[in-house]
């Protein structure tokens, strides 16, 4: 373990998923338990994700399938801030193209928008994610709006996604790549490491400033870095990809480092 700063006046967490609560399809230990004793003593948490693919009530049913009881609305993905970021900027009644899945179009239904679904209309905003069904169709179609005047914005840049085994797929950056280099148009881009998603997430702990929440991740270059660039404190956790040697020797270091989430409790004292 080691820490770095005052802790007393931290109100509120964002917390990574997998590698912090879950590996693969198993939990972590003490994960569960954390978040319980968290939301008993008030502290404020959302448990936060790039993946644009999954709603949060998904999310959570799989989490309780490992006996990590959490509620949807503890659930933070790319794909709502993605959508709060458009609401927040776009005129009434904008018209989204979604290239992306299920969801990514349940956030922007949930928010009132009109989805475009057809080639030949023209869209306002157009909001890539992971698409695995992606077609030169839905490349052609995205393009044309871009460069009719479409705003163009992505979930996450992430060009590679992990899948059990150790394996990697393309991730929705592949598809966010495709489109910048049709349109040479660049998105805003809202997952970690960019600051989008660490905003939101203060919005949606009542408005938080971001020196009274911590972002609690294993990776290093999303979570610590993304947490830091927001204005948020950091706690590395060592359950997920990041070893004891990279963190000992990463430059500027998080502000707390500990082997698990359960062993971040001490930081209050629990």
């Amino acid at each position: 373990m080691s820490v770095s700063t005052d802790w007393s006046t931290l109100r509120g967490l964002l917390i990574d998923l997998d590698g912090v609560v879950y590996t693969g399809r198993e939990p972590i230990a003490g994960a569960a338990g954390f978040l319980a004793e968290a939301r008993r003593r008030g502290l404020k948490f959302l448990l936060v994700t790039n993946n644009s693919t999954t709603a949060p009530e998904l999310v959570a049913e799989r989490l309780r399938g490992m006996h990590i009881g959490v509620e949807p609305q503890e659930i933070l993905t790319s794909a709502q801030a993605a959508v709060a970021y458009v609401k927040l900027h776009a005129k009434a009644g904008a018209h989204l193209r979604i290239v992306g899945e299920a969801g990514l179009r349940q956030a922007a239904e949930e928010e009132g928008f009109r989805i475009i679904e057809d080639g030949d209309s023209q869209a306002d905003w157009v909001i890539a994610g992971l698409d695995r069904a992606f077609t030169y169709a839905k490349l052609a179609s995205a393009t044309r709006d871009i460069m009719r005047g479409a705003r163009f914005v992505a979930t996450n840049a992430d060009a590679l996604l992990p899948v059990e085994g150790g394996q990697v797929v393309p991730g929705a950056g592949t598809m966010v790549a495709a489109i910048q280099t049709a349109t040479g148009v660049e998105p805003v881009v809202l997952g970690k490491p960019e600051p989008g998603l660490f905003q939101h997430g203060l919005r949606r702990l009542g408005g938080l400033a971001a020196d009274e929440v911590a972002m609690i991740g294993d990776r290093l270059d999303t979570d610590v870095v993304g947490g830091r660039r927001a204005g948020l404190r950091t706690v590395l956790v060592l359950s997920g990809v990041t070893t004891p040697a990279e963190a000992a020797a990463a430059t500027p270091p998080p502000d707390a480092t500990f082997k698990d989430l359960a062993s971040v409790a001490t930081l209050f004292g629990w």
